[in-house]
């Protein structure tokens, strides 16, 4: 248990150091870039990120759940993971003209390129990053993506300011990119890896098909509405509802894609050791709704200040957008979960099949609603996203199997946190006359009441994430601040 809580310390540090870096250079690129830029980019990477899926075939995880890695097996996963990049890649610029045309942008020609060069840089960072995860080397990873998320926003914004615009993205893409491949074969030297192999092709394929079908079907619903509206609204709509939705990730940033890196290995573990699923699956979700619902609550009362603090006052359309993204996002409690979970008990063909059965509804329902508007598109989220996740959850409970009323009695204390959490910024909203345009002393006092009120709904539920958060305190206390003084 103690390396399980250590790597959930460095991860949570890396998540929230990365979040944190992040964060300043949305504030500042927000103030040096236009929504436009934001758009052009954003539709080059969904569109990126899709055939991304299919050149990642799944290695990542596949290195990280088999039973038993040997050489063989890692070369065989590079092998194929290069082979799928060099099709990727070629594909990629082979497609740029057509998308530009499509989209009537100039723009998205240009950075296509970027993308394809970084689809033939992954591979050399994959065996040596998954071997890490494999290991619960954390503490690693965590300096990995630290070091080349800091690089990242400092050639953006370096770039933005002289003058470079949506390219600042595609640039610092690829730079940060070659920064994380180095630092990773810095902490796990994986030369050997690069020797081509396909001993072990088979065992490989037969992970990775099911596997980067689901990731595709998955990165396609999440780039979904960016692909949708540049094409019904323009690339305008697409920076505005990139915007709250990135601010909407803040509670899957603060505490869930903490977890995710470390469930799967711990989860595989648990299943290799022939342990129990359900009593941890129920307590990881227990522990993610205390700390995503209050976020969410927050940042649906709050929206104003933060748009405009964070972003600036030439976002303020990004506002209404923002509150029906966080509070349709309450129902996204169980998504971190999923497919660790179904690919941990060796069913990674359950989450392609949830996927497929879930998309088309969405799909259509999405298109449809942009006719009517950014925030007509936004709202289908309050179909999309419960309809998802109830799908997946009926699947995992095939092979984890609680009750329905067991997963309701895991999310119920969280629920009276989430309310206890909101007082605060309740009760300014309604001493400025119920508006919800606070002052940012208006404000700083909202948060203040709401972090008061998160811990207070905490001790009154005596909510479970209490222990947690004490055994991390007395591990950092006996484990970090030790190596301090030693």
């Amino acid at each position: 248990m103690n390396s399980i809580r250590k790597s959930l310390v460095f991860s949570m540090g890396e998540k929230y150091g990365v979040y944190g870096i992040n964060l300043i250079g949305t504030v500042v690129l927000s103030r040096l870039l236009a929504p436009h830029d934001f758009g052009v980019f954003m539709v080059g990477a969904s569109m990126s990120t899709l055939i991304d899926s299919l050149r990642d075939f799944g290695v990542g995880s596949y290195l990280v759940q088999e039973p038993e890695i040997t050489k063989q097996k890692v070369r065989s996963a590079f092998t194929i993971a290069m082979a799928l990049s060099l099709l990727c890649a070629a594909g990629l610029l082979a497609s740029a003209g057509p998308i530009a045309d499509f989209y009537n942008e100039p723009g998205l020609a240009r950075i296509m390129p970027f993308f394809a060069a970084n689809f033939l840089l992954l591979p050399f960072s994959t065996p040596a990053m998954n071997l890490l995860r494999r290991e619960l080397a954390f503490d690693a990873l965590a300096a990995i993506n630290l070091v080349a998320a800091a690089a990242n926003v400092a050639i953006v914004a370096a770039l933005a300011e002289l003058g470079f615009g949506y390219m600042s993205f595609a640039w610092a893409a690829f730079l940060s990119n070659l920064v994380r491949t180095a630092a990773a074969l810095f902490y796990r030297p994986t030369f050997w890896a690069f020797a081509p192999a396909i001993v072990e092709w088979r065992t490989v394929a037969s992970f990775g098909g099911y596997s980067s079908l689901t990731s595709l079907l998955n990165i396609f619903y999440s780039s979904l509405p960016q692909l949708i509206l540049g094409r019904v609204l323009g690339f305008g709509a697409v920076g505005l509802y990139d915007r709250a939705n990135k601010l909407c990730e803040l509670p899957d940033r603060f505490i869930g894609a903490a977890l995710q890196p470390v469930i799967l290995p711990a989860l595989a573990e648990r299943v290799r050791n022939r342990g129990d699923l359900k009593g941890p699956y129920l307590r990881a979700i227990t522990y993610m709704t205390a700390v995503q619902w209050p976020i969410l609550v927050c940042l649906a009362l709050l929206a104003d200040p933060v748009v405009r603090i964070l972003l600036g006052q030439q976002w303020a359309e990004v506002i209404p957008i923002l509150r029906i993204i966080a509070l349709a996002s309450l129902w996204m409690f169980a998504a971190f979960l999923s497919y660790p979970a179904l690919v941990a008990v060796g069913r990674v063909r359950d989450t392609f099949v949830s996927s497929i059965i879930a998309l088309p509804p969405c799909i259509l329902l999405t298109f449809a609603a942009s006719f009517y508007g950014l925030e007509a598109a936004a709202a289908t989220q309050f179909i999309n996203l419960p309809l998802a996740v109830y799908i997946a959850l009926r699947f995992i409970r095939r092979h984890i199997p609680f009750t329905w009323g067991e997963m309701l009695q895991a999310v119920r204390k969280s629920a009276v946190v989430a309310l206890c959490t909101a007082l605060g910024p309740i009760a300014m909203i309604a001493m400025a006359g119920f508006h919800f345009d606070l002052s940012i002393p208006a404000m700083a006092l909202a948060l203040t009441g709401s972090a008061i009120g998160w811990l207070a709904g905490l001790v009154i539920t005596d909510h479970p994430i209490l222990l947690e958060l004490r055994n991390t305190a007395l591990f950092l206390r006996h484990h970090v601040i030790a190596r301090i003084y030693t």
